[in-house]
């Protein structure tokens, strides 16, 4: 049976700029304007050029208007979750040096190698369903069965 290999290609192909943007809108926890990022260190500029690219991307949505001053703004917030974004840098990040791509027993391996026994028997325990739940939908799409 041949392997299925991690690609080392990103779903989200963000910029340094638009990941720090990122994660000030995810730790706040609350759509933000323009303006509230960029007390957050980055320059109101930069915020809206940046902010114009992630919409482009589908990064953000602006969701509300709310006043500053004298002025409304548009409010924004991610399109995608940390833990969406975080799970494609990792996959996308194990290739070998020698290009030889990771497969996903490796990296399975590799996570499970140092873990002590109760926790990878309640990781695997958890893996055989996940496994189990996968082939079932496997099954609906296809519209047989998986011997």
């Amino acid at each position: 049976m041949e392997k299925e290999t991690i690609r080392g290609i990103r779903k989200y192909q963000v910029a340094d700029r638009e990941r720090d943007i990122l994660y000030i809108l995810w730790n706040a926890d609350r759509p933000l304007m323009a303006s509230e990022i960029a007390n957050e260190g980055v320059k109101l500029p930069t915020v809206h050029t940046t902010l114009k690219r992630m919409l482009a991307k589908n990064l953000v949505e602006a969701v509300d208007f709310a006043k500053s001053g004298n002025v409304y703004g548009r409010c924004y917030q991610p399109t995608i979750t940390m833990m969406e974004f975080e799970m494609d840098r990792f996959a996308s990040g194990f290739v070998k040096s020698d290009e030889k791509e990771v497969t996903i027993i490796d990296l399975l391996e590799a996570l499970f190698k140092d873990m002590n026994k109760e926790t990878l028997k309640r990781e695997l325990d958890d893996l055989e369903q996940l496994i189990k739940e996968m082939r079932e939908d496997l099954e609906k799409k296809s519209g047989k069965k998986n011997p």
